[in-house]
């Protein structure tokens, strides 16, 4: 987790306002599952390859998953297996990037690489759910809605 910005690397989009009133997630995608950036290779990027047991989901992928009631830290869970997290799904926008600098503990460098607690694909949330804590998650990429798609098309600089 990170917290909303104003300028977010997927053309200094709003995270808040990209994903308001939809029931989407706003979230930065590991590094691995990008490519084709601008500058310094952070910003406006494409999916990165689909290789490796790693997804490409650059700026405006979206997804849909469920978080697991377990996490790869060795503190005990603070939220219950049956809580309302574990429960429903969730959707999610790609609208930043979590680059392997500075988050290399977090966020693979390339496809196929693995973070430290062994995935290979990772998403922060500038938002994150009640009781969210860096739980597994099970996901499955989607087609971004029309509001999403048309929301980030104004918002975004891409």
């Amino acid at each position: 987790r990170y917290g909303d910005t104003c300028c977010a690397s997927c053309g200094s989009v709003s995270t808040a306002k990209l994903v308001e009133g939809t029931g989407f997630y706003a979230v930065a995608a590991a590094e691995s599952m990008q490519s084709h950036g601008i500058g310094d290779g952070h910003y406006c990027t494409k999916d990165g390859s689909s290789s490796g047991g790693t997804t490409g989901m650059g700026c405006l992928s979206c997804a849909k998953g469920r978080f697991i009631a377990a996490h790869p830290m060795s503190y005990p869970m603070w939220a219950q297996p049956g809580d309302a997290i574990f429960q429903h799904e969730i959707n999610l926008v790609v609208a930043d990037s979590c680059p392997h600098a500075g988050n290399e503990a977090w966020c693979p460098s390339r496809p196929g690489g693995q973070n430290n607690f062994g995935a290979r694909n990772h998403f922060d949330f500038a938002h994150p759910p009640h009781k969210f804590d860096n739980y597994y998650f099970a996901w499955s990429k989607t087609e971004c809605p029309h509001v999403i798609k048309e929301r980030y098309a104004k918002l975004s600089k891409c």
